[in-house]
């Protein structure tokens, strides 16, 4: 199976610019080459931080972008976007009823489980008690299938202190 992964795109609104550059400038690009490339992708999955600010502009912004992409896609929050704002954008992203952007695709590699570990108000990850019981019951419900999890924070320290300090939380919970 071919999957394309993406992270951190970042998006702010039309005529903005991030640290002096154009995100969609450079997310187009990359759907250009995934399309001339790699349009027998099974599947495109950008982990989070989806725009920077999270205002509805980025949002609308990349919806036009990621509308040329070819393959299809699978998108998860991260810590700089709005999750209300992202669902009225990507309603068919929008996850499992739970609240949370969540989802389980099967596909041809195995079982995806997509995890949100977005708390509003706060850049870190977090895996609260409601997030650790429908992981639990996914991959229960998974057993005998090969499962790859994508989420936008890391679960473990990576050693760079300022990801490190936003990452997971509460990395022991996740582990057992």
């Amino acid at each position: 199976m071919k999957i394309i992964h993406l992270s951190d795109t970042h998006f702010v609104p039309p005529g903005r610019t991030l640290y002096g550059r154009e995100p969609k400038v450079a997310l187009d690009a990359a759907i250009a080459d995934i399309n001339a490339n790699h349009a027998d992708a099974e599947l495109v999955i950008v982990t989070g931080d989806l725009t920077h600010w999270g205002e509805a502009a980025a949002f609308d912004s990349l919806a036009d972008s990621l509308a040329a992409l070819e393959p299809p896609l699978k998108l998860l929050i991260g810590n700089h976007d709005a999750r209300e704002t992202f669902k009225e954008y990507f309603p068919d992203q929008d996850g499992d009823g739970t609240g949370f952007i969540h989802s389980v695709e099967d596909t041809s590699a195995g079982r995806f489980v997509y995890l949100d570990t977005v708390l509003a108000g706060t850049h870190q990850g977090h895996f609260c008690a409601e997030r650790c019981r429908w992981l639990s019951e996914t991959l229960t419900a998974s057993a005998g299938r090969d499962v790859f999890l994508f989420m936008h924070h890391p679960p473990f320290l990576i050693g760079l202190p300022a990801l490190d300090t936003i990452s997971l939380q509460q990395r022991d919970e996740f582990r057992a």
